[in-house]
């Protein structure tokens, strides 16, 4: 169990720079590292999606954990040191050949009862549920028989709003990455939109209110979902919070959270944007997460 945490360092820094263009940071505990954090002008300031997943996962299951903050160009050697995997690997054309390039991201959590680190929101959340199976101890965040549905659920949440969204929340996030790390944050984020500078793409005027709605559009689809629960209704109806599944939360509810948190906390609770964007259908969203601060834990 994730009771007793674990030190965990970085590799020592060098006097050689970090391939990435900065030197590295110095050693690090870490149990769960949370991607982004630490890359914040703003202390404290979890705003990464896929963290936040995690961390919702975490505290669901009832599991103890500490959380580290990782610098973006320290994520690679921190994951390398544990034994995390690559999410991301670029094939090579070359039947047989070495990968082009394997990508490390997080959250990564390592274990210190199994001495296992497990990388990707999705994949962690299984790995919870396939080590603590204790339904009274550490409920499940995958309902019996729903794992493919879960899979299928979180790569249409990918595939339908990140395009839409990427435009205002990648330049949005760039202020606040720390200095050491903007160059790296620029140079792989700056391609996704063809290589236009961050600050160039934010959507601005007429543009803005064009592609805010395109985001909203998709939350309209969301919605549609959750709406086919036949609890759905009566649970709103008496002011409680929108579930896919059933009257409780479960894993597909975690992942849209940690959508919605990560818009939240980039554009801000006061902006204009999520002022609009917690109004959209009936504030379902604004709700989904106030049915999840029981899972955020102390910040």
């Amino acid at each position: 169990m994730l009771v007793n945490t674990v030190s965990i360092q970085l590799p020592q820094a060098d006097a050689t720079p970090d391939p990435d263009g900065a030197e590295r940071a110095p050693p690090h505990n870490v149990d769960l590292a949370a991607k982004n954090c630490c890359a914040s002008n703003i202390p404290n300031h979890r705003y990464s999606c896929s963290t936040w997943k995690t961390r919702y996962a975490l505290n669901f299951k009832r599991l103890p954990f500490t959380v580290h903050f990782i610098d973006f160009i320290d994520v690679e050697p921190l994951c390398k040191h544990i034994g995390a995997e690559p999410t991301i690997v670029v094939p090579s054309p070359t039947p047989g050949a070495p990968s082009l390039r394997q990508i490390y991201t997080l959250p990564v959590i390592y274990d210190p009862t199994t001495k296992k680190a497990v990388s990707e929101s999705l994949a962690i959340a299984e790995y919870l549920d396939a080590t603590y199976p204790s339904e009274n101890e550490h409920p499940r965040l995958i309902k019996p028989g729903t794992l493919g549905f879960t899979r299928a659920f979180a790569k249409c949440i990918d595939t339908l709003l990140i395009p839409p969204v990427a435009p205002f929340l990648l330049p949005g996030t760039f202020p606040i990455v720390l200095e050491r790390s903007r160059e790296y944050f620029r140079r792989t984020r700056e391609p996704y939109f063809g290589g236009k500078k961050l600050e160039d793409v934010i959507p601005k005027g007429e543009a803005k209110v064009v592609a805010l709605k395109k985001v909203e559009d998709v939350f309209g689809v969301f919605a549609g979902w959750y709406n086919a629960n036949p609890y759905e209704e009566s649970t709103e109806l008496a002011g409680g919070h929108p579930w896919l599944m059933g009257t409780e939360p479960s894993y597909p509810d975690l992942i849209l959270a940690g959508y919605v948190m990560w818009m939240k906390k980039v554009w801000g609770e006061d902006s204009e944007e999520w002022k609009e964007a917690s109004s959209w259908n009936g504030r379902k969203w604004e709700r989904l997460l106030d049915g999840c601060r029981t899972f955020e834990g102390e910040i």
